[in-house]
């Protein structure tokens, strides 16, 4: 299949670009994944390949396929992206390629532990941004997705480069290498079908309704246009009443208004409590007295509230995960003078806290938009241990809120969408997705969705509660990934003190 004096090595890793790019789009192509990184696997065996330019190559085609809708809003993060992603990707390809020629027995392990240990630390630190996941790859096979309960989008990304690996050692060594293939394949498969049709859930009467009010980004923040807003928020709200909904949940920054500030704001959206009847669950910005000292007087933060018949309002969420420069400027607690650079960020502060609501005697906690990537934050939330006992308590369900309406008709809001999937089965938990403009949906524990309101459709979708008392194996297993850390690190470090070793036939 690889003949060097064929193709230039740079056209190998072109060519697995474009095939794990082509897999995480709404194409029905999730399937390429297992064999997009087989190229590339190739391309850097070949010692005339420029690891920069093989980097340069997998991050401009991966960042302007994938996520080329951000540009959409901000072009300079767009740049910024692929930046930071060429660096990442120069640092993952050239310790690949160490461990290869120095540790050639164990260049196939090197290379899985250094792409999942590249997946797993996106996790961290303000730049933190962990969209490029292999496993996102499988949204469309919910079959497969099932593994995730044992160990997250890690473990579904493990097994993906695994197939990639065998599937490689299949054409360059032995077709013995084919069974390989056929193991993982019966093995995970045969998990994800005993989980579908062997999954205990039970069925609730209580009645949890999705707004998605469709408000055009350019509409939501103008004063001339609030009340047209909330004109078309009471009227969804009213045909939800119809329906019986006990508990009404509203997007991102539903209520474009400092609420907790705004009597007047705050007197309509208790109203629709006390008309209809129900519970609303939105978001809002928010905002609190700094402490002395600070930087600036006021602290802003994206919130989220429940607000209750009786006029009762709960403690208000405040996000705690946010977009890199998009919501708030890097690293300004260590270096205030960046306060003073504005790209059009908001400049929010973290949240600190997880919460969770009580609603017809059911609990639920949310997250906000971007957080839904995350993957830990929502162990925490959907599985938290009492911190005297260590004991694992299970939320009902997980709301998560969000806008979407910054990226149009693009891939991203399905890409952000599926993410909901993957969550629900990695806790077997429910998920409610708000989005303002689409796509929101209901996702049940067993990852399916049951129900999906479409782009920019002006509507409310509600589905039945299922709940499922599974306390899955991932929740006590969630420190794994830093073993594929760990051992990246040790075979760098091997790698650092061997000398060069011949080439392999």
């Amino acid at each position: 299949m690889f003949r060097s004096h064929e193709m230039p090595a740079i056209v190998w890793v072109l060519l697995s670009a474009i095939l794990v790019s082509l897999s995480r789009l709404p194409l029905y192509l999730g399937w390429l994944v297992f064999i997009g990184w087989i190229p590339l696997i190739y391309a850097l065996e070949q010692q005339k390949l420029k690891i920069w330019q093989a980097a340069a190559v997998f991050s401009t085609i991966y960042i302007w396929v994938v996520l080329y809708w951000i540009v959409e809003v901000t072009p300079g993060g767009q740049i910024g992206i692929w930046i930071v992603y060429f660096l990442y990707y120069l640092l993952c390809f050239y310790v690949i390629r160490r461990i290869g020629n120095r540790l050639p027995r164990w260049r196939y392990v090197g290379f899985i532990a250094v792409l999942i240990s590249f997946e797993f630390l996106q996790n961290f630190t303000e730049m933190r941004f962990p969209w490029f996941n292999n496993a996102y790859s499988l949204a469309d096979y919910t079959l497969l997705i099932q593994a995730a309960e044992l160990g997250g989008v890690i473990l579904l990304s493990a097994l993906i480069l695994l197939v990639n690996v065998f599937l490689y050692l299949s054409f360059m060594r032995s077709r013995k290498y084919l069974f390989g293939v056929l193991s993982v394949f019966l093995l995970w498969g045969g998990f994800g079908w005993f989980s579908l049709s062997h999954l205990t859930m039970q069925k609730h009467d209580t009645k949890i309704t999705i707004m998605q009010p469709s408000i055009p980004q350019d509409d939501k923040w103008d004063a001339q246009f609030y009340r047209e807003i909330l004109t078309r928020y009471e009227g969804l709200c009213a045909q939800a009443a119809k329906d019986s909904t006990h508990l009404m949940i509203f997007p991102e920054a539903a209520m474009p208004v400092y609420l907790m500030s705004d009597w007047a704001s705050l007197a309509r959206l208790q109203g629709f409590c006390r008309k209809y009847h129900m519970e609303i669950f939105t978001g809002f910005p928010h905002y609190e007295r700094a402490p002395k000292g600070s930087v600036n007087e006021l602290l802003f933060y994206n919130a989220a509230a429940l607000f209750k018949p009786d006029g009762s309002i709960s403690e208000p969420y405040y996000k705690n995960i946010l977009v890199p420069v998009g919501e708030r400027m890097l690293w300004l607690d260590y270096f205030p003078i960046l306060w003073k650079l504005q790209f059009g960020q908001a400049n929010w502060e973290f949240g600190r806290e997880q919460r969770w609501y009580q609603s017809d005697s059911l609990s639920f906690s949310p997250s906000i938009c971007y957080e839904l990537a995350f993957a830990g934050l929502h162990q925490k939330m959907a599985l938290p241990k009492d911190p005297k006992t260590g004991r694992i308590h299970k939320a009902d369900y997980l709301v998560n809120i969000t806008n979407d309406a910054w990226f149009g008709t693009s891939y991203g809001p399905w890409l952000h969408a599926m993410m909901a999937k993957f969550r629900a089965v990695e806790n077997r938990i429910q998920v409610y997705r708000s989005a303002n403009t689409g796509i929101s949906l209901v996702v049940d524990p067993k990852g399916r969705i049951i129900a999906k309101a479409g782009l920019f459709k002006i509507t409310n979708i509600s589905a039945p509660l299922y709940t499922c008392p599974r306390i899955p194996l991932y929740r006590h297993l969630a420190w794994y990934p830093w073993l594929a850390v760990g051992l990246a690190i040790v075979l760098f470090a091997l790698s650092l003190l061997v000398g060069r070793q011949r080439k392999q036939p």
